[in-house]
């Protein structure tokens, strides 16, 4: 059994870049935002898209666009059996493009998180399988270019890791977008522990200014975990001057999240740290968001560094009445700090 664990755990550890994308892409610049699906999901109301994408799903004129959504949903919503189902009926209906190929590989990659050792290697290599061909139909792709370096140069060889591979793809995309490939590059250094490496490389991209709201996410929480506040304050501050599309606003939004735990940990401003908090809980209404529960604790510890004791418990009991314990980190964080308090 240990070993069956720990060999799931690397896999889905190698594969945590393509899963962090899965749930947050949802558009491109040619999206209609006044479409009303459009407009539930900026809004987070995905059972009132889902509802609407399955309608238009029943039009062939609007049939494979539902259907790619409809996938997205799902993994926004935790199930990534059904989103693997939503776009494999959109691969069927033709031409294919490789943003539907990248949607199928990401859905793979986050069903490995959920299976068995067994099922997660062939989950795995069927995700990299993708992420390749992906590539070869677009080859200017970057999501696709980026996602299969990240799982060639992290993923162990069991699961399909290759560094030849890796090396490969990244090559292709420093040539397309170096942005792009610094911040894959960035994310390969530390996974590997080369940790001063990756924070040079981080120093250098915070020096230009960032055309992606996604990567400008990914180096600030870089800065945060390596315990460099001001640099990744700085960082977050900046996300709102990225447009707000389908594409950036998971991004922007958590960045309320992130200033506000960066203050609660700093003890600089806790006043401002529960006005970030807040605003971040009004906006995140996903109970399956990787990062829902997680704030509302933040919250509850605001509240209590605060000195307000009554909107501490009321959090606490908020949190106990949801379906916390899925998150299973979170869970076990949740219960051994308020044992004491009960």
């Amino acid at each position: 059994m240990q070993t069956k664990f720990n060999v799931k755990h690397i896999v889905g550890i190698s594969i945590l870049s393509a899963l962090c994308n899965s749930n947050l892409i949802f558009a491109t610049e040619n999206t209609d935002l006044s479409d009303p699906g459009i407009a539930a999901l900026l809004e987070a109301r995905y059972d009132d898209a889902k509802a609407i994408f399955l309608a238009q799903a029943k039009d062939p004129a609007s049939k494979n666009d539902a259907l790619i959504y409809l996938s997205k949903i799902s993994l926004a919503q935790s199930d990534a059996e059904a989103a693997i189902e939503y776009i494999e009926k959109a691969l069927a209906l033709k031409p294919t493009t490789a943003d539907e190929v990248v949607l199928s590989a990401d859905a793979y990659c986050n069903l490995a998180q959920q299976s068995s050792m067994f099922s997660a290697l062939k989950l795995a290599k069927k995700c990299i399988g993708q992420y390749q061909a992906a590539a070869a139909l677009e080859p200017n792709h970057v999501n696709a270019l980026a996602s299969a370096a990240r799982f060639y140069l992290t993923a162990p060889g069991i699961a399909g890791g290759s560094s030849k591979k890796g090396e490969a793809f990244l090559e292709r995309l420093s040539s397309i977008s170096p942005e792009d490939a610094n911040t894959a590059q960035l994310y390969v250094l530390d996974t590997k522990g080369d940790s001063e490496a990756a924070l040079d490389l981080a120093d250098k991209l915070k020096e230009d200014k960032f055309k992606s709201a996604k990567n400008q996410y990914e180096i600030a929480r870089f800065y945060r975990d390596k315990n460099r506040y001001s640099d990744a304050r700085s960082l977050f501050e900046t996300m709102s001057m990225h447009s707000v599309t389908l594409d950036s606003k998971w991004y922007i939004d958590d960045s309320l999240l992130q200033l506000g735990e960066l203050l609660l940990l700093e003890n600089t401003d806790i006043p401002q740290s529960i006005a970030l908090l807040e605003e971040y809980k009004q906006k995140n209404q996903n109970p399956f968001d990787v990062h829902y529960f997680w704030s509302s604790w933040s919250l509850a510890k605001a509240y209590l560094a605060a000195g307000e004791q009554q909107k501490y418990d009321d959090m606490v009991a908020k949190i106990r009445a949801e379906d916390y314990q899925r998150d299973k980190p979170f869970a076990k964080e949740f219960a051994e700090a308020t044992k004491s308090r009960k």
